[in-house]
């Protein structure tokens, strides 16, 4: 199939990544869910640029769809924020309030079914 149209560039990227991960187009295929190959023809012909649905089938099955689409690997890398010590206090405040919770909710659920046994006890005797 000629690569041939407006996205030659990234149809060139992707064929070489279909062929290092998957080996042929029909696997990728397979692998991302589409019905048959015809699905992909557009994108590694260069007719058309790969989007939203597309671009997230890729990523799930690791294909660098920014390598494909601007010619560079891996994810741009940004510094690492400054800590904020007033963020990080209200961060751990906040956790330990979860987990407070969370026994409360582990408590009031042990109580709700010791009142379910009692009722069921109460059922079976007014039943008798």
């Amino acid at each position: 199939m000629p690569v041939s149209g407006a996205y030659t560039d990234e149809a060139k990227r992707l064929r070489g990544e279909i062929k290092k991960k998957f080996k042929t187009q029909v696997a990728l295929c397979q692998a991302i869910g589409a019905k048959d190959a015809s699905y992909i023809t557009a994108y590694v012909t260069g007719k058309n640029r790969i989007g939203n649905i597309l671009r997230e089938k890729l990523e799930a099955v690791g294909i660098d769809v920014n390598y494909i689409l601007y010619g560079k690997k891996g994810a741009p890398e940004l510094p690492a924020p400054p800590p904020d010590q007033t963020l990080t206090v209200i961060l751990t405040q906040c956790t330990e309030k979860i987990q407070l919770l969370q026994n409360k909710a582990i408590d009031m659920n042990k109580e709700l079914l010791e009142v379910n046994k009692l009722l069921d006890t109460i059922k079976k005797r007014v039943n008798q």
